[in-house]
């Protein structure tokens, strides 16, 4: 039978398998049902060998304690046998909340430099890949697909259109739709903390939660403030900027809005956005587009200004956030013409010219996670042992690519 490690690490594919091929939007074709349903049977699979390998294990281990020995040591057997379930339970509650419960998130003593390679157990590295959303608006918003090596996607640079009707005996009109390619890369975003013998034997598993915790955090940020940039759609060097105004190998743009119905003169503070311009935003795409799953995108100082909308006659609000997060959309506050809101740090700042919402398409971007590994952790205790010194990696390979622009709204500040 395989070992532990190997059945988790085996789940977690299939487990990846299966949302990559859920995130696709439409009816699935043969082979992706099939692959879906093969993905289902050995995630099934898996799943009760790997519970009949637990029992086993735990069987072995209760064999081989002593048949005496005092209370306070079979507490410890007692934590060692449930540590990485804690260890799981505890690491969840600290990405999603931003805290650290009062129990420790793995219990298990150290006893000597070789056991800190066991910090972070090796079946449990994918995880981060999961938590990495809760801190992500963009994530949350996006599609989320996994490629194992750089891949290309067709896609129509120019969309053909029919223009009159063909009369009986007629040659059809000629229309030749031109394609492009959409490349999907993949960047990479690299952490490193150093932890010293001493902290680690004093404080084992907060020191580790924490760690996590802050790789997350700052891997989530940072592609944030990548995908949530200025940079031109299907530049080499970057990601697709949410924000950018180049689509020169896509096919059209969003459909912009400038706050009070102009660039050169109209609102030109957070404060000045109406309700007229989140309307025009939300329905200023083609009809056909109005409803496709979407999210609004908003910064901290934007959000606090649609707190602030009111109906001009009653002076009631017009936001209301009791609309809390869904299971698709669990870092919605608010909800909007319909549409969850979410809240990035990454959104630029309240100044004249500055993008104030996006109204983002699901179907509009894809953010492309590397498969095996899209998160990786590493934990090397030799490179600075004779420090005393154990340090953690984590890194993450990412891309994110326009797929179809003009199914997103953006609304922007007048530049003066």
């Amino acid at each position: 039978m395989a070992d532990l490690i190997s059945m988790r690490h085996d789940a977690m594919e299939a487990r990846k398998r299966i949302d990559s091929i859920l995130s696709i939007e439409g009816e699935l074709s043969a082979e992706q049902a099939s692959d879906l349903e093969n993905a289902d049977k050995q995630l099934r699979s898996l799943t009760e060998q790997i519970k009949g390998a637990e029992v086993r294990e735990s069987a072995t281990e209760a064999l081989n304690l002593p048949t005496y020995e005092p209370r306070a040591r079979k507490a410890t057997v007692r934590e060692e046998a449930d540590s990485r379930q804690i260890f799981l339970r505890n690491l969840k509650h600290a990405m999603r909340t931003g805290g650290l419960p009062e129990e420790r998130a793995y219990s298990a003593p150290i006893d000597s430099g070789n056991e800190a390679a066991s910090l972070m157990p090796v079946d449990l590295q994918d995880e981060m890949i999961r938590l990495l959303s809760n801190v992500s608006a963009v994530r949350q918003a996006a599609t989320i697909r996994s490629y194992a090596n750089d891949v290309e996607i067709p896609a129509v640079s120019t969309r053909a259109t029919i223009t009159a009707f063909t009369g009986e005996g007629t040659a059809y009109d000629a229309i030749g739709p031109e394609f492009s390619k959409l490349r999907i890369r993949s960047f990479k975003s690299a952490a490193e903390t150093q932890v010293t013998e001493e902290v680690l034997n004093d404080a084992r598993g907060g020191v580790v939660s924490e760690i996590l915790q802050q790789h997350a955090e700052a891997h989530g940020y940072f592609w944030e403030t990548k995908y949530l940039s200025t940079a031109a759609a299907q530049n080499t060097n970057n990601p697709d900027g949410i924000l950018t105004g180049s689509f020169s190998s896509v096919p059209e743009a969003p459909a912009d809005y400038d706050a009070g119905g102009s660039s050169t003169s109209g609102s030109t503070s957070f404060a000045d956005v109406t309700y007229e311009d989140l309307v025009e935003t939300a329905y200023g795409m083609p009809a056909a587009y109005w409803n496709t799953p979407k999210s609004w995108i908003v910064g901290p100082a934007m959000y606090r200004a649609l707190l602030e909308l009111t109906d001009n006659t009653t002076g009631r609000p017009l936001f209301l956030p009791q609309a809390t997060g869904t299971i698709q959309n669990p870092g919605a506050i608010g909800n909007l013409l319909g549409y969850p809101v979410m809240v990035s740090d990454a959104m630029p700042t309240d100044a004249a010219g500055a993008w104030a919402a996006v109204l983002l398409s699901r179907e509009s971007y894809v953010i492309a996670d590397r498969v095996g590994p899209g998160v990786a952790s590493q934990v090397d205790p030799y490179t600075y042992g004779g420090s005393g010194i154990t340090a953690y990696r984590t890194f993450v390979r990412s891309d994110g690519r326009w797929l179809r622009p003009v199914s997103t709204g953006r609304l922007k500040l007048a530049a003066s």
